[in-house]
């Protein structure tokens, strides 16, 4: 297979070409140079009819082979000797035939596989090119939005613009302080193209540069301090702490001016978390959206020696007001997670700062803190779900609870109207006067004993608690879950309530304590169930007329007594013993309800049951 073999200045690069092979700074080339003498879409190696064809794309500063400036397109032959500004490559037609090594340069590629051993001469650099304009010479007045050109090559050889990529969506926003300094992300419509993943490690085996002492030594100080700042992830339990870490470790190895880490909020837009300057200062920090649209869109990082001058066409303004030069962007993101969780942004002012080698260690720490991102995320998740359980155990029976919580039973927030709602009321008889000379905390300790014993009971029927009020409880049967015998299930824990009452007296009689009597109404009917309150506060709860009626035959009812509807009653069928009693005007009714006391449960039903 045909390669390009480069000389950088970390060793030489080896690089298998492709059918069609674009060379230049931008990230979207398959190829990027970060040599800020290079333009951004610099030339293209393009196979033809078994060999490779080399055309310049209209470069600023030319592009040479064996010394000669290309005009157009050129065919390269084994051996080729290519210059591209500062950097230089030498073309490998795959035949095995020996070639001269290349010695180290100056450049630096994105892609490239271990180079090859030893080290040889290379062609005088053309003639100099002019230098970039510095930021402050480039403001020129806004121009309307424009796209950087992401080039495709079909079989004509022709150059084609892609098709229209809209850009990720992203909210310029201002947000609040972050330890005093304020980030904020501009450019929120802008678009670069696409961004091919960097593959290459940039730390060469030990016999290449073993050589180097210092090389050595500094690769040595990189690791360490990675090496550290791993264990700081496996251990801290604060994520903002941790994040200052993180860029205070890098600050260490890199030489960034700035730095800002910004996660994702549930919302979808990204704000900081951690930010930190090297000169200690609190002055704002601002980012570039062109450059985080895109690190998002294409879940890859970004490496730049000059971004102003790579990402010009996109009209991102914030990179030249804001003097953003060289830029390492990477996304946390987790292998088992779908979205990014965040960005973490490292810039400087000056061109050239950032090498490969630290583009994929920042990309390694990315990856090591998303993962601590995400199981922090999980974490709540599963407090939350701990404390949505135990609300949920406190107001249905635990088998309704596990099927809530497992999604086998849906709980929608807002109304559900509920077609057949039975609802159940029952209060203390006589509690006013009870409580009057007695203790607080005597009450107190009665009514929990007095609602555990209560509460108990209606689970065991799969009711619903809606709350309760003084001495009173109301629950409903019919809503989350719904059971055909709902009404039968209502009736029958009522009386169940009334003789685990009897215990519950004769217990407090035997200490000299007096019994509590007891009245209960139900009534059947639609109502409207869901979540009510705010925010802060929500109950689960039942609201309408059938709530409303079956709290006023409760306040009719005798102690002792289950007062039921009509309604309700018609749902029974034979299973209890009822009689009517008076009907009563009720609030809210025009004309006298008639009533029911359920006696007991027919003995022939029990036996049929059993």
């Amino acid at each position: 297979m045909a390669r390009l073999i480069l000389a950088t200045a970390e060793g030489q690069q080896a690089i298998d070409l492709r059918p069609i092979n674009s060379l230049g700074r931008h990230p979207n080339n398959t190829i990027q140079l970060l040599d800020k003498i290079v333009s951004k879409e610099h030339c293209i190696l393009e196979q033809r009819d078994g060999h490779f064809i080399l055309r310049d794309l209209g470069s600023l500063n030319g592009t040479y082979v064996n010394g000669e400036r290309v005009r157009g397109e050129t065919l390269l032959k084994h051996g080729d000797e290519i210059a591209l500004g500062s950097t230089r490559a030498r073309y490998d037609d795959g035949s095995g035939a020996a070639l001269p090594p290349p010695p180290v340069g100056p450049g630096a590629v994105q892609h490239g596989a271990p180079p090859p051993p030893g080290a040889g001469a290379w062609p005088q650099q053309p003639p100099s090119p002019q230098q970039p304009m510095p930021p402050a010479q480039m403001q020129a007045p806004p121009l309307p939005p424009m796209r950087a050109q992401a080039y495709s090559y079909p079989s004509t050889g022709q150059p084609q613009p892609p098709p229209p990529m809209p850009p990720a969506p992203m909210q310029g926003h201002r947000p609040p302080s972050i330890s005093g300094t304020r980030v904020d992300v501009l450019d929120a419509a802008r678009a670069i193209g696409t961004q091919i993943a960097a593959q290459t490690k940039g730390f060469l085996p030990f016999d290449q540069i073993g050589h180097d002492q210092g090389q050595v030594r500094v690769d040595y100080e990189r690791l360490r301090i990675i090496w550290e700042l791993t264990r700081d992830i496996g251990l801290e339990r604060d994520q903002d702490r941790l994040l200052d870490k993180i860029l205070l470790a890098l600050f260490k190895f890199t030489k960034a001016d700035r730095g800002v880490i910004l996660l994702r909020e549930t919302d979808g837009t990204l704000h900081p978390r951690a930010a930190r300057r090297r000169d200690g200062s609190d002055a704002p920090i601002q980012v570039s959206s062109t450059i985080l649209n895109h690190v998002i869109k294409e879940r890859a990082g970004v490496l730049t020696h000059d971004a102003s001058m790579d990402f010009a066409a996109s009209k991102g303004k914030s990179m030249i007001l804001n003097r953003i030069s060289s830029a390492m962007v990477v996304p946390l993101l987790h292998e088992s997670e779908k979205e990014v969780l965040g960005v973490l942004w490292l810039d400087s002012e000056s061109l050239a700062q950032f090498q490969p080698k630290d583009l994929e260690l920042i990309t390694s720490v990315a990856g090591q803190a998303a993962m601590f991102i995400e199981n922090t995320i999980l974490a709540k998740k599963v407090e939350a779900e701990i404390v949505l359980r135990d609300r949920f155990s406190r107001l249905v029976a635990p088998n309704v609870a596990d099927l809530m919580m497992s999604g086998k039973l849906e709980v929608k927030k807002g109304g559900q109207l509920v077609q057949e709602l039975t609802v159940f009321n029952s209060d203390i008889r006589g509690f006013t006067a009870m409580s009057e000379g007695t203790d607080a905390e005597v009450i107190v300790e009665m009514l929990n004993d007095y609602f555990e014993l209560m509460v108990e009971t209606l689970f065991k029927y799969e009711g619903t608690l809606d709350k309760f009020m003084g001495d009173g409880i109301m629950a409903f049967w019919g809503a989350p879950l719904a059971h055909r015998d709902d009404a039968v299930r209502c009736v029958q824990c009522a009386l169940d309530q009334m003789q685990v009452l009897g215990t519950f007296n004769r217990q407090r009689m035997a200490t000299g304590k007096p019994p509590l009597a007891v009245g209960i109404g139900i009534h059947t009917g639609p109502g409207v169930v869901g979540y009510v309150g705010s925010s802060k506060a929500l109950s689960y709860t039942c609201i309408g007329d059938t709530a409303n009626t079956s709290a006023r035959l409760c306040s009719t009812a005798l102690a002792g007594q289950v007062v039921i509807s009509e309604t309700t009653l018609a749902l029974l069928g034979q299973r209890f013993e009822a009689e009517e009693i008076d009907a009563r005007s009720l609030k809210g009714k025009e004309r006298p309800m008639r009533r029911f006391n359920i006696i007991r449960e027919k003995p022939s039903a029990v036996a049929k049951v059993g």
